[in-house]
């Protein structure tokens, strides 16, 4: 399977969903779907460590990379997933530099961070893997994607995105509308402005650049603005909106 980051690295533009389900098969039919990636909720959901890992495994069954969003920006959580075999890691919040270079630092081994070896984990084939190949697989297949949705985060995007061990840099709307003072409104001039100014630093810093869209139209704008990370909406709102459409529909025809 051709991982997310390989993707990037190619220039091309990949789309993916949240996904709040904790069940195995919403992930493989994401897969089966055609989606490049899922990223696993664990910020917004109830979804555990043991439930990640099957969901994973579920993902690797149907050719999809898997993404965790971690509940935090702290170094425990984003070991343990990345020690689960995920494909790439993704910390909400980051406000500053300083909080980006911790990142870095529980993600990436040294000499570019300090995460912690055991070769005895999943991601390493409980020690059947060759070492030098997972620690080749580290640096060329796991994404490293830090939320951008402040407007201190906004403003510290340059020192940021300069940063070595970063992929992605991902503009979460919802949150940054909130602390602009515009909650719910992600068409508001302040975050489509902070879109822009995503796309332009992402590109000059040799990044990524990545946000949330939740409709076809929002999607067109991001990806005109240079997003290439592109998340729409979660498995949750699609089960919603189907299921609401169908019983909408034959209860008028009734």
């Amino acid at each position: 399977m051709i991982s997310v980051k390989e993707k990037l690295v190619d220039n091309k533009t990949v789309i993916g969903t949240f996904s709040k389900f904790s069940s195995p098969v919403a992930t493989e039919m994401l897969g089966y779907l055609g989606f490049d990636f899922v990223i696993l909720d664990m910020e917004h959901s109830a979804l555990d460590y043991h439930q990640a890992e099957d969901l994973i495994r579920a993902g690797e069954a149907a050719g999809i990379s898997t993404v965790i969003r971690v509940p935090g920006s702290e170094e425990n959580p984003i070991l343990r997933v990345l020690d689960a075999g995920v494909q790439g890691v993704q910390v909400p919040e980051v406000g500053t530099a300083e909080m980006a270079k911790r990142v870095v630092e529980a993600s990436r081994y040294r000499p570019v961070g300090m995460r912690g070896l055991s070769f005895s984990t999943r991601a390493a084939q409980y020690t059947i893997k060759d070492k030098n190949e997972h620690l080749k697989d580290s640096i060329n297949k796991q994404l490293v994607v830090v939320q951008i949705e402040s407007k201190e985060a906004v403003e510290n995007m340059e020192e940021i995105a300069s940063l070595e061990g970063i992929d992605v840099l991902f503009l979460g709307p919802g949150d940054l509308s909130n602390s602009y003072g515009v909650p719910g409104q992600l068409n508001h001039p302040l975050v489509q402005e902070a879109v822009k100014k995503l796309g332009k630093v992402a590109q000059k810093n040799g990044k990524v650049a990545g946000t949330f869209v939740g409709n076809h139209e929002q999607a067109l704008k991001a990806i005109d603005a240079g997003i290439r990370y592109l998340v729409y909406d979660n498995d949750v709102a699609f089960f919603a909106r189907g299921a609401k459409s169908v019983l909408e529909e034959l209860k008028n025809s009734l």
